[in-house]
């Protein structure tokens, strides 16, 4: 019978992923026509070398000024940047039409003022991030990926216009972030491993309350299932941008498969520190039952299977960025978003860790993997008893 399941969901989850994959991307022209309205055609001037950036001119009777369309690299993925330049090469406008990001994150890119910061600049002065131009904070990966797109497609505007600014090579950004999250998982390991010091009794206080300070409010980057849907439609998330990501999915991932521990779950992860406060502060005694305790636990497999349909369906990792915390930490997001926030914060006063029992997808992501590692060794185990005999 689990066989038969497993076949049906498997079955279905292809179906998805075709489906997925059949929808074309928006039309161009629509982009051009949203940049620059008031011309009457566009034609293509100049393609990238690498393909992925183009730049159009825009008629009337005579030249109107310019649209690059270039791409970035954001959280979840590849993202169109559009901008608009006049006909000496001055910033008009940036859009961003087509993105991966998550709606609680991008928005706060148009909050504070980031793609202001680029009106009125030439193509002919740095637009370096960080120094030219700054990164919002919560949002650092976005930022950094429309950053990019506008610096490549300002390369192809001045190739055009005969005066190449010299390309900025892209390095792979290592800075506070990844710090601080390679010393929040050591700390988090040594902890839990050294013997002098397990016999801490509020270790596990110290490392939830380092989560929620640093990987929570200071940067606004806990484990999402983003992260780990972004793979199965075939997004590796840019390395030179977010460096970030890839320590914290592969130092998780790698520790659970190898030393069969969760590191992250109940210990690191910051919205795990906020659901112990909320129980504190509401002393809530509601205890399930161990049979009803057993019946909800699989509630997340099923929201984690509805979360990959959805993402597989849509060819789009930022629909399974649903998590309360995102919006949160951000301190922003649509109304659906706060009233799922307010009803888990309300049954985590009552209820201990109930995102994190009943309801969290990454949980049951990380319990699969110790599962499958389980499963591995078992008949890893039972072949070499039986070459044995």
């Amino acid at each position: 019978m689990k066989k038969f399941i497993i076949a049906i969901i498997a079955l279905v989850l292809l179906g998805a992923g075709i489906y997925g994959n059949t929808g074309g991307d928006q039309d161009i022209d629509a982009y051009l026509a949203e940049a620059l309205p008031e011309a009457q055609e566009f034609s293509l001037l100049l393609e990238g070398s690498n393909g992925d950036n183009y730049l159009y001119g825009g008629y009337d009777a005579n030249i109107l000024g310019y649209v690059a369309v270039s791409e970035g690299y954001g959280y979840g993925g590849p993202l169109t940047v559009v901008t608009t330049y006049s006909t000496d090469g001055t910033i008009a406008a940036i859009t961003v039409p087509k993105n991966k990001e998550s709606e609680v994150w991008f928005d706060t890119l148009y909050q504070y003022g980031f793609f202001e910061q680029y009106i009125g600049l030439n193509y002919c002065v740095p637009l370096t991030l960080g120094e030219d131009v700054d990164a919002i904070s919560g949002a650092t990966i976005s930022s950094n990926g429309v950053a990019v797109g506008v610096q490549n497609g300002r390369q192809v505007l001045s190739e055009y216009l005969g005066n190449p600014y010299p390309q900025e090579k892209e390095s792979i950004n290592f800075g506070f972030g990844e710090i601080l999250l390679i010393i929040g998982l050591l700390g988090t390991i040594a902890l839990r491993n050294v013997p002098i010091l397990k016999r801490i009794k509020w270790r596990r206080y110290i490392t939830l309350g380092y989560g929620l300070v640093f990987l929570g409010i200071i940067l606004s980057r806990p484990l999402s299932l983003t992260n780990f849907t972004t793979w199965i439609v075939g997004i590796a998330p840019h390395l030179q941008t977010t460096l970030f990501i890839y320590i914290l999915v592969f130092s998780i991932l790698g520790i659970a498969i190898f030393f069969g521990k969760n590191i992250y779950c109940f210990w690191l992860c910051p919205f795990a520190a906020v659901q112990e406060v909320a129980y504190s502060v509401g002393r809530g005694g509601i205890k399930p039952s161990s049979k009803l305790s057993k019946r909800l636990k699989p509630v997340r497999y099923i929201v984690l299977l509805f979360a990959v349909f959805m993402v597989l369906a849509t060819g789009d990792p930022s629909v399974s960025v649903f998590e309360p915390w995102a919006t949160l930490f951000a301190m922003s997001g649509p109304a659906v978003d706060w009233v799922l926030l307010i009803a888990t914060l309300l049954f985590s006063a009552l209820i201990y860790n109930f995102w994190c029992s009943y309801l969290c997808p990454v949980g049951a992501v990380m319990d699969l993997t110790l599962k499958a590692r389980k499963l591995f060794l078992r008949t890893w185990s039972k072949k070499i008893n039986a070459k044995q005999k």
